[in-house]
């Protein structure tokens, strides 16, 4: 596949957005059409309707659910009584048990059930459809559903796009309750276009899963997960085989811990050549929760690897085949800088190199910063990276420093993703294939660097014709008042993140104030104590909950278009001490569709360096919340 390949795919998929963009814009009836819809249904109708069909809005697992309505009220005088059970039986499906077990299994952020963490909004409307030719309803359960986890507070630090129309995970077919199937899709200049798939089981609930039945420890996991990539017309691929006992919340502090053992398989470039490795690992993580604004949440793993590295010149030589032991430290560091979300990535690592004790050390570190700038729902939207790297010792040049566009991104990933886990390459350079960029020896033949630093700059601008909020423009009536729909989500949601983690908080406060005084009986402690949990609930919802709530009410699109800046510099160090400099600047186009984000440009070297590539198209696509 030609390099020309990707940029046309790119701009394909592109096309594509802009489409569904149009399509999903337009709320015209079609021509001729005696519908009318009502929504939410403030005004009387006729009481002489027979009821057509029940539609509920919902993004996965919406048809069971219907048809189940359909057989209930199909066929009947519409009254607003039918229609209000119609709406209890979609409340009843959200937060049943066996619903809530499949969204703590899958890891969806912010499940249907009120405990033990659970929606922080959730409202369901009638609306319909009337035909009045035919005297007929299609009678309407709007489902509003903010995914907001209580217990995982730093799952919403990152205001990342989300839909507010829920899953009925239970419903959805066991393929995808059982895999949790997850597909990317990814443009390189290097590596050409990619497709991957990433599944993961819980094989300790797998026959629950498959039957669809209430799991029965959704703490305790043993995961198989898989992970591939695979490069369209080039001889690149990236396979890993994991599995992983993980255990949640074992103590207040512990959030997770996790003990993993993998094999992966890889054939990745460096620069012009190719490198194939076969791992071994095992090792393990722990997630602790400081729940400080700046250290919200610690991510700390350690693992040792037993591997083969073989490169490869273009002709397909052999230039290098030697087998590691290595030790790989990691940490990663999440929290809240002047209200936008900060990530800090560290990572160590040593290796003996063919048995020798005289092998190679590594260091790195990735700082990234996110934050929407703006009011209502035109907002400017900044991405900063800033990261470096140094090795020490007979460092081989697999384990060298090489830059270049990266299929992963360090701020959105999860921290568990591939993309975090593993060793940086190398400097983030935007207009560069994945490892294209190399440093010079001082005979000026290309080789790895020994050193590197980078920075890197994104910058979102809004135009007001190209975009749509996410919360409907509308005023409902609730507690006898009329208010508008995105206030009711935002001082509803607060108001009950405050009250489910101030209860959380209660009982650990009753004990404490009955240790201190022990002629206090439980219901004393519990008068006192509830508004020192409440005071404490405060804190922890206005710093890790209530500027994502604001985000979501105030400023989230449900569809937007926006123009993109792009800005990078990157300096690799060779083995003569001696380093390049590169800078790159480039634009596009930024597109949200509900719950993904794309970003396609193009990003130019400034100058062009002789014998290297002049630029580079960047694609990504960013999921959140997929079933």
């Amino acid at each position: 596949m030609k390099s020309r390949d990707p940029k046309r795919l790119a701009f394909i998929i592109m096309a594509l957005f802009v489409i569904l963009f149009t399509a999903s814009s337009s709320q015209a009836q079609p021509p001729g059409s005696t519908r009318t819809r009502i929504c939410p249904l403030n005004v009387e109708i006729p009481d002489d309707l027979t009821i057509r069909s029940v539609k509920v809005t919902g993004r996965r697992g919406v048809g069971p659910l219907e048809r189940k309505l359909g057989q209930m009220f199909n066929g009947k005088i519409y009254t607003r009584d039918l229609h209000r059970q119609a709406m209890a039986e979609v409340e009843n499906a959200l937060t049943n048990e066996v619903n809530a077990s499949f969204e703590k299994q899958l890891r969806i952020v912010g499940g249907a059930t009120s405990a033990p963490s659970g929606a922080a909004f959730l409202r369901t409307d009638p609306c319909v459809e009337l035909d009045a030719a035919n005297k007929s309803v299609d009678m309407i359960v709007r489902v509003l559903f903010l995914r907001l986890d209580l217990k995982d507070l730093a799952s919403n630090l990152l205001t990342l796009p989300r839909s507010i129309e829920p899953s009925f995970y239970n419903k959805m077919p066991a393929v995808l309750r059982t895999l949790n199937p997850i597909l990317d899709f990814d443009v390189d200049r290097e590596l050409g276009s990619l497709a991957s798939l990433n599944v993961s089981t819980n094989l300790l609930e797998f026959s629950k899963l498959l039957k669809g039945e209430e799991l029965s420890n959704p703490d305790l996991r043993l995961l198989l997960n898989f992970e591939g990539q695979k490069s369209f017309g080039k001889p690149f691929y990236a396979t890993k085989t994991d599995l992983v006992l993980s255990k949640i919340r074992p103590s207040q502090t512990v959030e997770q811990l996790d003990f993993s053992a993998f094999f992966s398989a890889n054939a990745q470039p460096l620069n012009e050549m190719r490198e194939v490795t076969n791992d071994v690992r095992i090792g393990g993580q722990v997630k602790l929760r400081p729940r400080k604004r700046l250290l919200n949440t610690v991510f700390l793993s350690g693992n040792y690897s037993g591997n083969r590295h073989n490169v490869y010149d273009p002709g397909r030589r052999r230039l290098v085949g030697e087998r590691n032991n290595a030790g790989m430290f990691r940490g990663v560091v999440d929290g809240v800088v002047f209200n936008g979300f900060t990530r800090l990535g560290v990572w160590v690592e040593g290796a003996e190199v063919n048995g020798s004790p005289d092998g190679y050390k590594r260091l790195a570190g990735l700082l990234g910063y996110q934050k929407e700038f703006g009011s209502g729902t035109q907002t400017l939207g900044l991405e900063a990276l800033l990261g470096g790297g140094k090795a020490w010792g007979r460092v081989p040049v697999y384990a060298s420093f090489f830059g270049g566009n990266s299929t992963g991104n360090f701020l959105y990933d999860s921290p568990d993703s591939q993309t975090i886990t593993e060793f940086p390459a190398g400097p983030y350079l935007r207009s560069y294939g994945k490892t294209q960029a190399s440093a010079r020896s001082a005979g000026g033949a290309v080789t790895g660097g020994r050193n590197y630093w980078h920075a890197n700059l994104s910058l979102a601008i809004p135009v007001p014709p190209w975009s749509r909020r996410l919360i409907p423009e509308e005023v409902v009536h609730f507690e006898e008042r009329d208010i508008k729909l995105n206030e009711l989500l935002e001082n509803f949601t607060i108001k009950t993140a405050i009250g489910t983690i101030g209860a959380d908080l209660l009982d650990p406060i009753i004990e404490e104030l009955m240790k201190k005084d022990p002629s206090l009986t439980e219901d004393e402690a519990a008068v006192l104590g509830a508004p020192i949990a409440e005071e404490r609930a405060k804190k922890i919802v206005d710093r890790d909950v209530a500027p994502n709530i604001r985000f979501i009410a105030r400023h989230a699109n449900l569809i937007a278009v926006k123009p993109l800046l792009m800005f990078d510099y990157a300096q690799i160090g060779g083995t003569s001490g001696s380093s390049l400099r590169r800078y790159a600047a480039g634009g596009g186009v930024q597109i949200v569709v509900i719950l993904a984000r794309a970003e396609i440009g193009y990003m130019k070297t400034l100058p062009k360096m002789s014998g290297e590539p002049t630029g580079n198209v960047v694609f990504r696509l960013t999921f959140q919340n997929l079933f």
